[in-house]
This record gives C-alpha cells, sequence and structure tokens, in this order.
C-alpha cells in the first residue's frame, strides 16, 4: 500500500475525512514520492532496471564501454558481469572480445600480434587461437628488441568499416571530410569511434605495453600469422625508395591508426 493510502487504517475516524484527511493524505503523498525517488535512485545503479540513459554512467563507473549501436539490454548484459570480465583484464582475448563487443559487426575477426611474433586471434564466431614465439613480425628496426610493443588487426572486409576519404579526392576538400565534424580520413570511421577503440585498447591491454598501431584490414589474405605482413621492417614509414622511386611501403588494402601510449 502507499503512504498516502495507509493511514485511513492509523488514525481515528474524524481524521479520514475534511482537513483531517487532505492533510494527511498530502503528507502521505509527498512520503510516496520520497519512496520512489528512492526506488528509481538505487535502480539506476542495477543495468537490468536502469532507464536506457542510465547505461553510459554504469559503464563509466565499470569501465565498459558500450558498443556502436549496442542495443540496451545486450549492453546490460555486459554491464552486470564486468566483475568476471576484468579478471582477466590484460589477456589479449579478453582485448579482443572487447572490441568485438564494441564493434558490432558479426564478421568482425580480430588479432593482436607483438615484436616477439606472439599472435592472438579471435574468429568472427569467437573461436580463440595462438601462435607463439614465432619471430616473423618486423614493424620496423627496434620491434624485435622491444618486447613491450604490439598491434592490433582488426579485419573490416565485412564490416563495420569501408575504404573512403582518400587524401587525394578533391571533391573532400572543402566541401567533405575536410573540417567536417567527427569524420576521418580513410576510412567511413567516426572519429568517436577511433577514440572508443583507442579507449579499449588502452584499458584491456597489458600494463607497460605500447599498442603501436591499429590496422583495419580490408583484405582477409594479409596479416596472417603463417605470411604476417610486413616481414622486412618496411612498415615503419609510410613509403620506401625502390630503384630511386618512392612507393608505398604498406598494404594499400589496410589502413592505420595511431594505437596507444605505454600505461
Amino acid at each position: 500500500m502507499r503512504f498516502r493510502q495507509i493511514f485511513y487504517s492509523l488514525v481515528p475516524s474524524w481524521l479520514r475525512s475534511g482537513d483531517g484527511e487532505r492533510v494527511l493524505y498530502s503528507l502521505g503523498l509527498m512520503m510516496d514520492a520520497m519512496a520512489e525517488r528512492f526506488r528509481l535512485s538505487y535502480e539506476a545503479d542495477l543495468p537490468e532496471y536502469a532507464p536506457e540513459d542510465a547505461l553510459w554512467y554504469i559503464g563509466r563507473d565499470r569501465k565498459i564501454r558500450r558498443g556502436i549501436n549496442e542495443p540496451a539490454d545486450a549492453y546490460a548484459a555486459r554491464l552486470i558481469r564486468f566483475l568476471d570480465d576484468h579478471l582477466t583484464q590484460g589477456n589479449p582475448f579478453a582485448l579482443l572480445d572487447q572490441l568485438y563487443a564494441y564493434l558490432q559487426s558479426s564478421g568482425v575477426v580480430l588479432r593482436t600480434v607483438d615484436a616477439r611474433g606472439n599472435w592472438f586471434s579471435r574468429a568472427a564466431d569467437g573461436t580463440r587461437s595462438f601462435v607463439l614465439d614465432s619471430g616473423n613480425w618486423e614493424w620496423d628496426s627496434v620491434a624485435a628488441s622491444s618486447f613491450s610493443r604490439f598491434w592490433v588487426i582488426i579485419y573490416s572486409d565485412t564490416g563495420p568499416w569501408e575504404i573512403t576519404g582518400t587524401w587525394g579526392n578533391a571533391v573532400l576538400w572543402g566541401t567533405g571530410k575536410w573540417g567536417a565534424t567527427g569524420a576521418t580520413w580513410g576510412t567511413s570511421a567516426t572519429s568517436d569511434e577511433v577514440a572508443g577503440v583507442r579507449s579499449i585498447i588502452k584499458e584491456w591491454k597489458p600494463a607497460g605495453t605500447t599498442c603501436e598501431w591499429i590496422v583495419i584490414a580490408f583484405s582477409p589474405t594479409t596479416f596472417l600469422p603463417a605470411a604476417p605482413e610486413p616481414s622486412g621492417g618496411d612498415f615503419v614509414n609510410w613509403h620506401k625508395d625502390s630503384a630511386g622511386t618512392s612507393v608505398p611501403a604498406r598494404l594499400a588494402t589496410a589502413r592505420y591508426w595511431r594505437g596507444t601510449e605505454a600505461v
């Protein structure tokens, strides 16, 4: 029963009508409002009951970023298990799982690889695989000597992004992506989505490591543990010399975002 109803059974008859009733009903009404406010504030901290506009605050406190166009019920389910997920923080597969949940693209394949050639892969169906100490990843000349460096590879051949916004496309200058709010060059990703990927990597990577680059691969046959690119340290620069001619050093089927600093 509500406070504005229960007083009828607690007071003498002369307070159940007239001015007495009006005063007690008004007091009960305010007490009901206070009780309802307490109930709503309590539920606002519980993902399964909280209104959708409260999920952002819960996710911020629990360090679980909401995915791109992720439904509220799916996000709430991830917020409920945040303690279990954070128990594996720093593990490569935990990082890949969080990226997969953020990207909200069912066909995306994810990988990390470090300077020693330790590969960790997450298939689109969640299957995990790894190759250890292969020594077959040489981004630049210092990769082999810096064990704390790693790279994240996101295969976007089936989404969530596509190649767009080429720097040399004159149509984009002045009227398109140049200066446009939230737009990026090279892919259809927004600046907020790039920031989201970086923040997840920063939060879930092993302590003391540096994500050098985030590679957005648009060909599923590139950056494979069995046939890696790069292999000769050429990717340190965007271009290289070939018989006196400057040519691209990195694969044209991928785009490259700066990673995160060591924390």
